[in-house]
């Protein structure tokens, strides 16, 4: 079984108030995790137009066949752009798309949250030591076991994204406060990864529902860098609770997996993570993706690492039977 990006205790500093935020919260929490799902993937060809929203700068709808194959894509083992420097290379989130072959919360779990990582690029020279990450568009949905439709249980402009730098290579380590703003146009503009820690960052207030109601859970999140000198990588994912409000420990809290290294960089990029299956999740997509054909496999378009994995266990997308 695969291990999370934090399986132990992490402790966060105390926070002080920030400004044009009420209320600040200090919770322990820890980022995605899962076992990696091989798929088989093959290559298809895509008509590629722009987002209807692309002439705002923001990606806020997936309204062409290339961007739905990327959402396939950030899922499918080996179609990471990159890849984390300070990432244990043993974890299975390493290399990139790392979930549990049931995408299901456990039985009596009540809550989820969806969550962003963001490493340093492996490889890469520059420290990130002046650039931002700007994060928007934050969104949480999960789906009904018995109807098949997709709730919205967590909304980046109703919520307040928090987080510190962690350094994910020492258990136990105390998080670095992290600096986050909140902007007037309702995105959040936290630190860049100073070296040695990432920022992992996730949306406070959990999403609720009834226990055992729930089968999936899907997240979305736009992110970009203020600097275009900037080598940083991001994924998404979420992690399934017990309760909105049950605190940290191994037994409240699951990963649902997480997503394939993106490269950010100062234009949008749209990150996407479902949890289960890519069959059941194109039979029955979330709202954002609901008139976008999604294709039932890797399309083969997006971007993958030219450089070799710094992981110990090296995946490449896989060829068609």
């Amino acid at each position: 079984m695969g291990r999370s990006m934090s399986d132990t205790y992490h402790f966060i500093p105390s926070c002080s108030p920030r400004a044009a935020i009420a209320r600040m919260i200090c919770i322990l929490e820890r980022s995605a995790s899962g076992w990696l799902l091989p798929l088989g993937l093959i290559g298809i060809l895509a008509a590629s137009t722009e987002s209807a929203d692309a002439a705002s700068g923001r990606p806020d709808a997936v309204t062409s066949v290339s961007l739905a194959s990327r959402v396939i894509e950030q899922n499918s083992v080996g179609y990471s752009q990159a890849y984390p420097a300070g990432a244990p290379k043993t974890s299975s989130w390493c290399n990139g798309a790392s979930k549990p072959e049931n995408g299901e919360p456990p039985a009596e779990f009540t809550a989820v949250t969806g969550m962003a990582s963001v490493f340093p690029k492996f490889g890469a020279n520059t420290s990130n030591k002046d650039g931002k990450v700007l994060v928007a568009n934050g969104k949480t949905y999960v789906r009904l076991r018995s109807t098949k439709e997709w709730i919205l249980v967590q909304d980046q402009t109703e919520n307040e994204i928090v987080g510190a730098h962690f350094d994910a290579m020492v258990p136990k380590s105390p998080a670095v406060q992290m600096k986050i703003e909140v902007q007037t146009n309702g995105g959040t503009l936290v630190d860049g990864p100073p070296p040695g820690r990432n920022d992992l960052m996730w949306l406070v207030r959990r999403g609720g529902f009834a226990a055992g109601a729930v089968d999936s859970v899907y997240v979305q999140i736009d992110m970009k860098t203020t600097d275009p000198e900037m080598r940083v990588v991001a994924n998404v994912g979420a992690d399934w609770w017990r309760s909105p409000d049950s605190p940290h420990s191994g037994a409240n809290n699951r990963g649902a997996g997480n997503s394939n290294w993106v490269e950010l960089s100062p234009d949008w990029s749209t990150l996407y993570f479902f949890s289960g299956s890519t069959a059941q999740f194109v039979a029955d997509p979330p709202p954002p993706l609901a008139e976008s054909p999604l294709p039932a496999t890797a399309a083969g378009m997006q971007r993958t690492a030219s450089g070799p994995s710094p992981c110990l266990r090296t995946l490449a997308p896989r060829s068609a039977p």
